[in-house]
């Protein structure tokens, strides 16, 4: 059984199918709006059947189970169904990442990650249910146990789930009738600073904004074990954590190192200057699955949008110019700039060589999500996307 094939050469029409299991795409980077504020799921998702309507793209929705590199084919279904091939000329593996959750008793099994549309939803539910319990409550210890938010992890993600619900917890309390001097809002970090990928001055102005925001911050300390409600740190402290998020990472889709190709330790693929497998030529790799090495430096690229989008662009123009017979060019990897917003209204970062904080950092961060979405979905999306975000500023 077949969903489509994916053959060219120079002078063929190229076909193009996608596989994917899932029907719309996701940007993770403004999951903490969904979790925490007004906005919708759907501010969030791209639904590709809008994407893709004018394009020839087939999609079939499935997932990869495995790459016959001998016959040049995808094997994809789930490991308990019947497998399907799809037969490829030349093949690009953007399978991403998924949320890393280290093996702390407890952990698992107590928070939710922050890798999703549906991770955001049930963190929504976890604030409503623990607002409807404090309601019950006669006792301010009591309902400070209940009304206690903690977030484990300092880098970008970490900060911009505290950051939205340290501004956005006090008025959604008060809108349910509570008290904001109930809340107990807290982020634990291993580490003695946070955001260790911003220049050190951007750090200390995201410390001083959340500390103006009434977050209590545990730097330095290590994650014992976790029991409902509350986290046990190595020192012995027990820090409440009755609606606890974990923001501790991410690592590279583990099926990829059953395909059959090169990984690093990390089990990111490894792949060379024009980002095909170092062990086939045929096969393309981008995105967080990616071990690519920055030729400046040596050094792994980190997962970051910025870096995946300009991959796939890459890949998709050295894929034309196979096709047309042209030689292909290496991946030169730019950065330009990082922004991390500490609230929905505020945020820091860099761009080129300065350092920019407080509303044009988080316009920065924000125009970046609106330009994508106006590359992928033109003008209607984006001025959607833009009057969704601009409402949140009422």
């Amino acid at each position: 059984m077949r969903c489509g094939s994916a053959r060219a050469s120079a002078g063929d029409d190229i076909e193009i199918v996608l596989v994917e299991p899932n029907p719309c795409q996701q940007a993770l980077s403004e999951l903490d709006l969904v979790a925490v504020g007004p906005p919708r799921p759907q501010f969030c998702e791209l639904w590709h059947p809008t994407v893709f309507r004018d394009l020839p793209v087939t999609v079939c929705y499935n997932r990869l189970h495995d790459v016959d590199t001998a016959s040049r084919s995808a094997i994809i279904g789930p490991r308990d169904e019947e497998h399907q091939r799809i037969d490829y000329w030349r093949l690009v593996l953007a399978t991403g990442a998924i949320a890393f959750v280290p093996p702390v008793p407890g952990l698992a099994e107590n928070a939710v990650t922050m890798w999703s549309v549906e991770d955001a939803q049930e963190l929504q539910r976890r604030i409503e249910a623990a607002f409807k319990h404090a309601a019950t409550l006669y006792t301010r210890e009591e309902r400070n146990r209940v009304l206690s938010f903690t977030v484990i992890g300092g880098g970008a993600t970490g900060i911009e789930i505290i950051g939205t619900l340290g501004q956005m917890l006090p008025r959604r309390a008060r809108e349910a009738g509570l008290d904001p001097e109930d809340l107990r809002v807290r982020l634990v970090e291993g580490r003695p600073d946070i955001l260790y990928d911003l220049p050190k001055p951007q750090r200390a102005k995201a410390v001083a904004r959340l500390g103006r925001m009434g977050v209590e911050l545990v730097l330095g300390e290590m994650v014992e074990h976790v029991e409902p409600g509350v986290i046990v740190l190595e020192s012995g402290k027990h820090v409440d954590a009755n609606v606890l998020v974990f923001c501790g990472g991410a690592k590279a889709d583990p099926d990829a190192i059953d395909w059959g190709l090169e990984a690093d330790t990390s089990g990111r693929l490894v792949c060379d200057e024009y980002l095909r497998s170092t062990r086939h030529e045929d096969i393309y790799v981008v995105g967080d699955v990616a071990a690519f090495r920055d030729p400046k430096g040596n050094r792994v690229l980190p997962m970051l949008a910025q870096f995946a989008i300009r991959q796939g662009e890459h890949t998709a123009d050295n894929l034309l110019r196979e096709a047309r017979g042209e030689k292909i060019t290496p991946f030169v990897p730019h950065m330009h700039g990082e922004f991390v917003s500490v609230g929905p209204r505020w945020g820091v970062g860099w761009m080129f060589k300065w350092n920019i904080s407080g509303i044009p950092a988080i316009i920065m961060k924000r125009l970046t999500y609106v330009l994508y979405w106006f590359m992928v979905g033109g003008v209607r999306l984006a001025w959607k996307r833009t009057c969704e975000m601009l409402s949140m500023q009422r």
